[in-house]
C-alpha cells in the first residue's frame, strides 16, 4: 500500500507502491479502476456519458484493474501465421486483462513516479480534470 492518501473531489484514495523490475526505474504509486465517467450501465450506449455519480467519505483503495470495453479477443492463432513472434506474445501478454468485459468500463489506472525515495512522496501528484460536461 502506498502511505499517501490523496483526496479527489470524490473523496479520499490510496494506492499502492510498485516497484519495477527495472533497477534504473523508479517505483510508482498506481491508482487503479478511477472512474472518469459513467455509461449508466449500458444506458447511454453511443450518448454522451455522465460523470461519475458516486462519492465516498471514507479511504477508497484502488488497487484493483476494472472491466475493459466490450471487444472482440483478437485470433491468437490467426495470428500466428503472419504475426511477428515478438507481436503474438505481447498480445498473449495482454489477454488475461482484456478477458473481464462491461459496458460500465470508462476508468483510468493512473501511475505517478515517487522519485528515488518513499520520503519524495510528500509532493502531490498532478490529478487531470477529467470531465464529460
Amino acid at each position: 500500500m502506498s502511505p499517501r492518501i490523496v483526496q479527489t473531489q470524490y473523496g479520499p484514495l490510496r494506492g499502492v507502491l510498485k516497484t519495477l523490475p527495472n533497477s534504473h526505474l523508479h517505483d510508482v504509486e498506481a491508482y487503479m479502476g478511477l472512474q472518469y465517467a459513467s455509461l449508466l450501465n449500458g444506458d447511454l450506449r453511443f450518448m454522451p456519458p455522465t460523470s461519475p455519480m458516486e462519492k465516498w467519505d471514507s479511504v477508497r483503495v484502488a488497487i484493483k484493474f476494472k472491466p475493459v470495453c466490450p471487444q472482440r479477443l483478437p485470433d491468437l492463432v490467426a495470428f500466428e501465421r503472419t504475426m511477428p513472434k515478438g507481436r503474438l506474445d505481447h498480445f498473449r501478454r495482454l489477454i488475461p486483462y482484456l478477458e473481464d468485459q462491461a459496458e460500465e468500463c470508462l476508468n483510468l489506472n493512473v501511475y505517478v513516479p515517487t522519485g528515488k525515495a518513499l520520503s519524495d512522496l510528500d509532493h502531490q501528484p498532478l490529478w487531470p480534470n477529467v470531465s464529460s460536461q
